[in-house]
């Protein structure tokens, strides 16, 4: 008697020094990869939705969640750099934003799960096999640009009637850059326009290709995407306005600083959706096995401070059509 009572006070002692230790490795946080191009503070209500979006699905930061932040606009580092360390991380998975934020980090050839957004060409840039199944290690959600790029044209146009000549500042970098200029081509034909490519790889190049534009006389420019355009998107403002060039850009926050026009998915709209990818791989989904998603929101906003600036009237039918009109 006396000796099973000892074995089970010994086996009841040995769980009872396993149990904080199981305990406290299920109370371990799980662990985020965050690369992004910019800084932090003019995306900062996109990251806040994001965040709401995790703290739907059950992650809180600071509970049983972390995230480990790497900006590129805060670093000394490249892009390239910042990717490398990332794919380094002790993480279970890594949240990227923007299209060349992705490359570099799809360059590093990690293995670990990767969910993107903002990033306009997943299948054309090589990051993803189809929209419907991705393959490989990425997945999340497109915000189709290159679809609405005749439809940004096709605005400007409303806005001013007289507009002949658009420029169109971009990275010449990317792979659809050659087939997405000559479909912008042909869409400004359809509307009476020419229109002007300026190439850009840096800001410095940026800041050549807006006075180049103002001298070469656009009646107006369309914001390309990516770097060095949405890793800088104050600077870039304040280039549009020093060379007194209505701007169409590509999402709703450049508006907000002083862009004249954006039309474009609602990027708040999709960080909250993407955090229902990293819930789903850190619940044990693969990357490969979850489908692209598309924007499900597309809104104009219009800056009436910068059109004032610029002598703009926007048409009552275009201000009408507005999600947002900054006054």
């Amino acid at each position: 008697m006396r000796r099973t009572i000892a074995v089970f006070v010994a086996l009841f002692a040995l769980l009872a020094s396993a149990w904080p230790a199981e305990a406290q490795r299920q109370e371990e946080p799980r662990r985020i990869g965050f690369l992004s191009t910019g800084s932090p503070g003019p995306t900062a209500s996109a990251v806040q939705a994001f965040l709401e979006g995790l703290r739907a699905h059950g992650w809180v930061v600071g509970r049983n969640l972390a995230i480990e932040y790497r900006w590129a606009g805060e670093s000394r580092k490249s892009l390239q750099e910042l990717a490398a360390e990332a794919a380094r991380l002790p993480v279970d998975l890594i949240y990227v934003r923007t299209t060349p934020a992705a490359l570099a980090l799809k360059k590093t050839g990690t293995k670990l799960p990767v969910v993107f957004v903002l990033v306009s060409e997943p299948i054309g840039t090589g990051l993803v096999a189809s929209l419907a199944r991705p393959g490989g290690n990425f997945t999340g959600i497109t915000s189709i640009n290159r679809d609405l790029m005749p439809k940004r044209l096709e605005l400007l146009k409303e806005v001013l009637p007289g507009l002949r000549r658009v420029g169109h500042v971009a990275n010449p970098g990317y792979a659809i850059h050659k087939v997405q200029v000559k479909e912008m081509q042909e869409a400004a034909r359809s509307f009476g326009m020419e229109l002007v490519v300026f190439e850009a790889r840096t800001l410095p190049e940026a800041e050549r290709a807006f006075a180049a534009m103002a001298e070469a006389r656009v009646g107006a420019f369309i914001m390309g995407q990516g770097h060095p355009f949405l890793s800088h998107p104050r600077q870039i403002i304040d280039l549009a306005a020093r060379h007194r060039l209505p701007g169409m850009c590509l999402v709703g926050f450049w508006a907000r600083d002083g862009c004249l026009i954006s039309y474009g998915a609602n990027a708040e709209d999709h960080h909250r959706r993407s955090a229902a990818y990293v819930d789903k791989i850190l619940k044990g989904a693969k990357p490969a096995d979850l489908p692209i998603e598309r924007p499900t929101k597309i809104e104009l906003f219009i800056n009436l401070k910068t059109a004032k600036a610029l002598g703009i009237t926007i048409p009552p039918e275009v201000l009408q059509r507005a999600d947002r009109v900054i006054k």
